[in-house]
């Protein structure tokens, strides 16, 4: 078993303290690390969040000809772009504002030993060449510095992200990811080693009952079987609180299912036989799949391999495609057409499903006739697609998140009904943030989008032939930093060390590092932890961060139903508006489609006024709150209009700071892709 001491001071995210090897894959992941480990090669460890990439980094170094040396972590996604060079490379005296001193960077400080670099993915583009000449040369340039100076540092990066894939997508260099892929060890998630289970929760329940001064706790069978069943989204993280939470309520020294608290509607997509070793779990008795199954995966799994080689060496157009359309295809037809049990199948969630369903046309009569309301994608369109949408231009393309009125305006169906005589088609396009947006604008695959204060600012920095075609009013108590209910912090001030999710470049981290400005605390006081809101919801469910900066209707969501408290919303801060921006040429020259648009979202607004509660009801499903909590998100003003001068200086005040917090390229005139309908003729 590997452990992470306790007196251990990782800036990392999220930390797996434990890690088990028994079963066959992470047996196979132990003899990868034994192989890898003697050599000075950079290794790249990728895998879920909560897998234990950092359990592997240290073993990997401990094994290593530099066991005695320094081994050193950190969190490349946990500063900002302007902190992180000198956090990696030093600076120099007077380098910038604030560097009173020279200081050594990580490089230098791990001299001799290692480096672990997790979450590299969140590393900026610009900082990617820098990172790819000290892997090729052996030497580092402080800030402020032209002096290189050698060093000798074995890296090791750690990503939950395919990095091929953002290669691809040209948000990572392809040249250094081949330079971090001499090596790599890839990590399954706890899901995929089951037999790991068991053996992981026992060492935690040890471990808390000695902390709590507690007798020795006892997993039940029951007990036992229903962890075997849940599918461990957060893997050992999420295993390890479960633990720790059951051993604080645990009564007889027993903990059963009661104790686990786990959400049954997570279940694992393959359960191992009840004969598998449970009438013995209370004993200890390990639980494994039987050997007859796993020759027979392996089987199957080598005959794909063959197949795949096969595809690659004939060099088989848009293969990634194609192999998920069957993939996708395949798992809805061996679940009855059961979009759910698909999900569970391929361990994704529904939606995730059920887009790519639609996207491959597998979905056929209703659902397929209904794929102009559906949510297209929790990540932006593929290539492929965007090609096809582009060859249509009679299809408008609009991409939204959970915020604002295209919510319910696409769950309505009335906008599809008003463009029909026109000709015209609608494609619905859901995303996790506005900088994902933000990102299909700048490729070209959206026509208009929804948008928070920061992602419109990002989107001109970026250049992005962007116009604001309409807001909604200002909702400064609609985003807020928040605490869970039984969080001993009380004030912003008293975050310091603790970590925040946020998802990165929305309004919600502009309010996150405004509201760290009042009270006189650099972000870097801090560990942010970048993730999207559906990720960032699970961490702070399941206690993974201390606090969340976020939007409504997440926020009433963590509120009504969760408790959350509040520590800081946006009053004051940032005005919190919802903008709609369109294409530049789109909104001069079709700006009668623009129009029809926002007549349909004013329309949608006052019908949400009129019936909050209907205009609840008829979303809360589909996002997964309570009507309740979706019903306490509408009680804001509803309405729609052109960019007011209030507005326009607010954005102009978040462009302005986003600036001087060199968190964009270049300073920004909010003005310039204000709509004037003159242009349009």
């Amino acid at each position: 078993m590997l452990t992470l001491p306790e007196s251990t001071s990782s800036p990392l995210s999220v930390r797996a303290k434990a890690m088990v090897f028994e079963d066959p894959a992470s047996r196979a992941v132990l003899a990868r690390i034994e192989r890898v480990a003697p050599t000075d090669a950079p290794v790249l460890i990728t895998g879920e969040t909560g897998t234990g990439k950092e359990l592997v980094a240290r073993h990997l170094h401990a094994l290593s000809r530099r066991a005695e040396q320094p081994f050193l972590a950190l969190n490349a996604g946990a500063f900002s772009e302007s902190l992180i060079e000198s956090e990696l490379f030093g600076h120099e005296r007077g380098a910038f504002t604030g560097a009173s001193a020279a200081r050594v960077g990580w490089f230098e400080a791990a001299q001799g030993g290692t480096l672990f670099l997790d979450e590299i993915g969140d590393l900026p583009l610009a900082l990617q060449v820098k990172l790819l000449r000290v892997l090729q040369e052996g030497e580092v340039v402080r800030v402020g510095s032209h002096a290189p100076r050698k060093i000798d540092v074995r890296l090791i990066a750690a990503t939950n992200v395919d990095l091929q894939a953002a290669a691809r997508a040209k948000h990572f260099r392809e040249d250094l990811y081949y330079r971090l892929k001499v090596a790599s060890v890839a990590l399954p998630p706890l899901r995929e080693r089951p037999s790991d289970i068991l053996p992981l929760a026992r060492y935690f329940s040890k471990v808390y009952a000695q902390r709590l001064g507690r007798e020795e706790l006892v997993l039940t069978r029951a007990a036992g079987e229903r962890l075997l069943a849940h599918a461990w989204p957060g893997n050992i993280r999420e295993l390890e609180n479960t633990i720790h939470h059951a051993a604080l309520i645990a009564e007889g020294g027993l903990i059963t299912p009661a104790e686990l608290q786990l959400d049954g509607s997570i279940v694992a997509s393959t359960l191992p036989p009840p004969s598998n070793g449970l009438a013995k779990l209370d004993e200890g008795s390990p639980v494994s799949d039987s050997p007859a199954a796993r020759v027979s995966n392996e089987s199957a799994l080598d005959a794909l391999d063959a197949a795949l080689s096969r595809l690659l060496e004939e060099k088989t157009p848009q293969l990634h495609e194609r192999v998920e359309a069957r993939l996708f295809a395949a798992a809805y037809r061996h679940s009855g057409n059961n979009q759910l049990e698909a999900a569970r199948l391929l361990g994704l969630s529904r939606h995730i499903v059920r887009a790519r369903l639609l996207e491959h046309g597998a979905l056929k009569g209703p659902e397929a006739r209904a794929s102009g309301r559906h949510r297209a994608s929790d990540s932006p369109p593929s290539a492929t697609t965007t090609i096809s949408r582009l060859a249509a231009p009679r299809t408008l393309r609009l991409g939204y998140q959970r915020l604002g009125l295209f919510m319910w305006l696409k769950a309505r169906g009335d906008l599809e009904s008003a463009f029909a005589s026109r000709g015209v088609q609608i494609s619905w396009h859901e995303f996790p943030g506005g900088i994902q947006m933000v990102d299909a604008l700048a490729r070209g695959a959206l026509d208009v989008g929804a948008l928070g204060d920061c992602p419109a600012v990002f989107a001109q920095a970026q250049s992005i032939p962007i116009t604001y075609v309409a807001a909604e009013p200002a909702a400064p108590r609609g985003a807020a930093l928040i605490v869970p209910a039984s969080s001993q912090v009380f004030a912003v001030s008293e975050l310091k060390g603790r970590r925040i999710a946020v998802n990165r470049a929305a309004q919600a981290h502009y309010l996150l590092i405004k509201a760290l400005e009042e009270q006189g605390v650099h972000p870097s006081e801090v560990e942010i932890v970048f993730a999207t809101p559906e990720r960032a919801l699970q961490a702070f469910r399941t206690g993974e961060v201390d606090a969340w900066s976020i939007w409504d209707p997440w926020l009433s969501n963590a509120r009504v139903d969760l408790g959350a408290r509040t520590l800081r919303d946006s009053n004051g801060l940032m005005a919190n508006s919802v903008y709609y921006v369109a294409r530049r040429q789109l909104a001069q020259v079709d700006s009668d489609l623009i129009a029809v648009l926002l007549r349909q979202l004013e329309q949608t607004a006052c019908w949400a006024r009129q019936d909050p509660a209907r205009a609840a009801d008829l979303v809360a499903a589909e996002l997964g709150f309570s009507v309740r909590a979706v019903q306490a998100s509408l009680e804001r003003d509803l309405g729609l209009g052109p960019l007011t001068s209030a507005q326009l200086a607010a954005q102009q005040e978040v462009a302005d700071g986003l600036w001087r917090m060199q968190l964009i390229p270049r300073a920004v005139s909010v003005a310039e892709a204000r709509w004037d309908l003159k242009l349009a003729g």
